[in-house]
């Protein structure tokens, strides 16, 4: 066996028993609390949900297998995360008013807020079952991403279901006491030392890979004819095409169950205005790390890998050009990132089915702990079940199956929060008909290709959610206790500079996910840098002062001031 070997097992042992320690803490601090272990007690603090919400979304399929989308498919494929920038502008927008719901009315899973909204048991159940779902195939693809990073970084010595098996006990361990408690008291120091590796990392690549740095590998990509991996060329060359891959990957997020029921985690209000600034920045800093590996020093290291091979890109490159230190710390790095996305999705996707599928309404939780151990592990067979089925590319399987089905929660998730006369019947018939029109162009019959399943499911949606919702009766009670006091809440926000900051959101979304797709990538800023790249990461810098701003209209009022939700909500009976 070989010191990266070595390394490796010790190195998991050692974050082994860190994470027990951590669970053991969060467990004893639990108890019997459904809040304690669903949503950390409604008192995570800025830092930690910031970092939380990262490794929520920056998991294996990022630390892996975004390195290798970008090399396969080149700078295109970066649209996924500019999308992701956009979760900046949900913060204050989206996340903050269900952080207002779920602390008036105890919300602690997204069924808690549709059944509240739209008083439908079987609207609840439909989001329930697609959520649980579609949780089980992307729990599998962070298995699977972390199993074959640790394989081929240790030369086949650990064999993949050795590491599958790990990381499954370990992923059990964390979440079955602790809940998401445990899982939040380890993602900021994950969090830390996960970009500290990524950014270490790059270094590292393009200083043993490359004889010049990053203009000379610019140079030689270009001569091994290679050069269209800077340029937005292909399946994702037009605007239609970007959107699709941008709100699966990106946009969407905010509809991701285990994303959702982070809004109901925050201590206070000011989480979401530091959300709505750094998360686009860090989001920016951290992708154009993953692409400098995938495409510079992937494709000037090896220029012609094909199939599933170049999805192991960046564990061949630690292998043959890091020093041992830095491939056995990579190999943590991506095992920090897929055990936390894969615990919060565990802990979501029990809850969802001990909470919102088995129990009757207006019933009491009783042996939660028990019940949520059983649903772990019937979920926990299932992802091995679809882990034996392993797909070839990583981030394509998920971003394809997987988030298309979340996304179908957006329409009635935004409506319900700023519409009115959004209904229960509108929301069943765009959510059920949404997924039907998902499943059908992705595993049937896509009549215009360009279209990703994901924006077929979304005009599907959205569209029967409005009509349907207009041909029929508001629930008045939801307006009393949802929509009324949200609108009574925010309205003396409603100014000048909210609009005229909704403007430049605007504004920014056309500079990034149209205007960028067709700038010439011919000539290079800096030497390196093709035009396209430049304008994503201006876009997310400008997302990031535009939250400042935003963040400040939406979450205090003129004068700087809070003010309790609760005296606009009815009197709780």
């Amino acid at each position: 066996m070989n010191v990266i070997a070595i390394g490796v097992i010790i190195a998991l042992v050692v974050y082994g028993v860190f994470v027990a320690v951590i669970s053991v803490k969060a467990s004893k601090s639990t108890g019997s609390s459904s809040s304690e272990y669903l949503v950390a007690g409604r008192n995570v603090g800025t830092i930690t949900l910031l970092a939380t919400v990262m490794l929520s979304i920056w998991s294996a399929l990022s630390f892996y297998g975004y390195g290798a989308a970008l090399y396969r498919d080149g700078i295109g494929y970066w649209i996924g995360a500019m999308g992701a920038c956009f979760v900046g502008f949900f913060a204050p927008n989206v996340m903050y008013r269900l952080w207002l719901l779920g602390k008036q009315y105890g919300y602690t899973t997204p069924g808690d807020y549709f059944i509240h909204r739209y008083h439908s048991r079987a609207l609840k159940l439909i989001i329930s079952v697609i959520c649980a779902v579609c949780i089980i195939p992307y729990i599998s693809v962070q298995v699977s991403g972390v199993a074959n990073g640790i394989v081929t970084t240790t030369e086949g010595k650990i064999g993949f279901w050795i590491c599958v098996a790990i990381l499954v006990v370990y992923m059990y361990v964390h979440v079955l006491g602790g809940g998401n408690k445990a899982v939040v008291g380890t993602d900021l120091f994950a969090a830390i030392v996960g970009v500290g590796i990524v950014v270490v990392t790059t270094i590292v690549f393009i200083t043993n890979i490359t004889s010049g740095g990053l203009s000379e590998a610019v140079e030689k990509i270009i001569a091994d004819g290679n050069g269209d991996v800077f340029k937005v060329t292909g399946k994702y060359g037009n605007w239609i095409s970007a959107l699709g891959l941008s709100l699966s990957a990106g946009i969407s997020i905010i509809a991701w169950p285990h994303i959702f029921i982070r809004s109901y985690m925050a201590k206070n209000e000011d989480v979401f205005k530091v959300m709505g600034i750094a998360f686009p920045i860090l989001e920016c800093v951290c992708y154009l790390m993953f692409l400098i590996q995938g495409i510079y020093a992937g494709r000037y290291a090896y220029p012609a890998l094909e199939g599933a091979a170049s999805d192991n890109v960046i564990p061949m490159m630690a292998l043959e050009f890091a020093p041992a230190i830095l491939a056995i710390l990579l190999v943590i790095g991506v095992f920090a990132f897929g055990l936390s996305t894969a615990d919060s999705q565990l802990v979501v996707a029990s809850s969802i089915v001990t909470h919102d599928i088995i129990r009757k309404e207006d019933q009491e939780e009783q042996n939660t702990k028990r019940n949520n151990a059983i649903c772990l592990t019937i979920i926990m067979v299932a992802v091995l079940i679809v882990t034996y089925f392993r797909p070839a590319f990583l981030v394509t399987y998920a971003y394809s199956f997987c988030a298309p089905g979340f996304a179908q929660m957006m329409p009635s998730l935004i409506g319900g929060l700023y519409w009115k006369r959004g209904t229960k019947e509108g929301a069943l018939a765009g959510t059920v008909c949404g997924m039907a029109a998902v499943l059908i162009t992705l595993f049937g019959v896509n009549p215009w290709p360009t279209m990703d399943p994901i924006l077929w499911g979304l005009v599907v949606n959205t569209i029967l959610y409005v009509v349907v919702s207009l041909a029929t009766q508001p629930d008045a009670r939801a307006e009393k206790e949802i929509t009324g006091p949200l609108s009574a809440f925010f309205a003396s926000r409603e100014n000048t500079l909210h609009k005229v900051v909704l403007v430049l959101y605007a504004v920014v979304f056309v500079q990034s996910h149209i205007v960028g797709l067709y700038l010439p990538n011919e000539t290079f800023i800096f030497g390196w840098m093709p035009p396209t790249v430049f304008n994503y990461l201006l876009s997310g810098i400008e997302l990031g002062i535009l939250g400042y701003f935003y963040g400040k209209n939406r979450l205090y009022e003129p004068d700087g001031s809070k003010k309790d939700f609760a005296p606009f909500c009815p009197t709780k009976q």
